[in-house]
């Protein structure tokens, strides 16, 4: 990417407009090479950045050899660029066996075309994978060809031609006060819910989990005594941790977090209590204490895509078929706001990066909070404003100027 730079000369200001220095510099790659170019005035120097950024998309200032390695060979350098835990690193090697070696595996990054991609897609459903599945292994093919883009081996990321449609950053959707069930509605479901993985919906209503977060729910995550646990692992909904074709497989890291970083978020008492008893009626398993296993397989977290089933098949056996488990974030977040629970807090907590997203999409929700706070704020001021003549207190000590403020200040005057 082309950046511009500006160091400011040593001329008395009424001097710079007509200097000769060229205080502006496009700094940009080229065929692996570092190089500046100096301009004068700024908008020189954003119209050359911009037409390198343009050449670089037409690859015309791209180093021919890099666009010539085999995509194999890169996929094992961008696995190699990030600090991953070995059970990603399985995970990644299962998904290039499974799904990416054979189609492009040995062609040239540079020869990659869009319709290779729509050809792999249509590929993979041909073979019955759902569709989650297919976009979860699209994502991580527009993530290698991202990194491609950014060390300049390719121009352009062939995957965002599949789709023109679709934004590079999905849209944040406003919810609804029908996007959120009542308590009544949460406690049916729940009921419903099968009582091996019971305490995971639990912790999707009481904690703000996402579905993969909380089936990974385990004693090493727990801090039982400050009721606060760390999230820092998901259950994957495609991919494998062992088993080739396993979709069982489990990851550190979440959503908008690198496998570094941690989240904390809140556990209530009673939550407490439902994992305790579910690990007194089924125990735990694996080094970390796992509370949840697959009803199919030992020492094997449960499908994601089993857990989803579970959790549809129990909306509908309580009477409302159109709530998912994000329903149960919503449920959440509504209650947190509306208890009047910072903003920071609530998006810390479910693992928002900022508050924007946290407004964005439960802004109704935050507006009705800031109404009932000014109503709390004009209730606890006691002031009747709708009186001719309200008595108002006085912030600071005047001086008496009839009898009434005289009264009013007593023996201060």
């Amino acid at each position: 990417m082309a950046v511009i730079n500006h160091e400011a000369c040593d001329c008395p200001g009424r001097r710079k407009a007509d200097c000769a220095h060229l205080t502006y510099r496009v700094v940009f790659r080229e065929a692996g090479v570092v190089r500046e170019v100096p301009f004068k005035r700024l908008e020189d120097a954003e119209s050359f950045a911009l037409g390198v950024e343009r050449r670089k998309d037409l690859g015309a200032r791209l180093d021919p050899a890099a666009g010539r390695r085999a995509f194999a060979d890169v996929w094992v350098e961008w696995v190699e660029a990030g600090v991953l835990e070995e059970s990603t690193r399985r995970n990644y090697q299962s998904v290039y066996d499974n799904h990416f070696g054979q189609t492009f595996g040995s062609i040239e990054m540079a020869r990659i075309a869009p319709a290779d991609i729509e050809r792999w897609e249509a590929g993979q459903r041909r073979r019955g994978y759902a569709e989650n599945g297919v976009n979860g292994r699209r994502n991580v093919l527009s993530s290698v060809f991202n990194y491609a883009v950014a060390a300049e081996i390719i121009g352009r990321n062939p995957c965002r031609k599949v789709n023109p449609h679709r934004h590079t950053g999905k849209p944040l959707t406003p919810i609804t006060d029908a996007d959120i069930p009542a308590i009544e509605e949460v406690m049916g479901i729940i009921a419903e819910a099968p009582k091996l993985i019971r305490a995971v919906f639990w912790a999707m209503a009481g904690c703000g989990m996402r579905p993969g977060e909380a089936l990974a729910v385990s004693d090493a995550s727990m801090n039982w005594d400050r009721g606060i646990i760390a999230v820092d692992h998901q259950v994957s909904a495609y991919g494998c941790q062992e088993i080739s074709g396993s979709r069982r497989g489990v990851k550190r890291g979440t959503k908008s977090r690198t496998s570094g970083e941690v989240r904390r978020a809140p556990v209530p008492h009673s939550i407490r209590q439902v994992f305790d008893d579910h690990v007194d009626a089924y125990g735990v398993w694996g080094d970390r204490g796992w509370f949840f296993e697959s009803p199919r397989l030992n020492d094997r977290h449960p499908s994601y895509d089993w857990f989803l089933a579970q959790f549809k098949e129990a909306a509908t056996n309580a009477g409302t078929p159109q709530y998912t488990p994000k329903s149960f974030r919503h449920f959440f977040v509504s209650e947190a706001i509306h208890s009047g629970i910072p903003l920071f807090e609530i998006a810390a907590w479910v693992g928002h990066r900022t508050t924007r997203t946290t407004e964005l999409i439960y802004g109704h929700l935050v507006r009705r909070s800031m109404h009932q706070g000014a109503l709390v704020m004009h209730n606890r001021l006691g002031l009747d404003f709708a009186s001719p003549r309200a008595s108002i207190p006085l912030l600071m000590p005047k001086s008496p100027v009839d009898g009434d403020t005289a009264e009013l200040w007593g023996d201060a005057v």
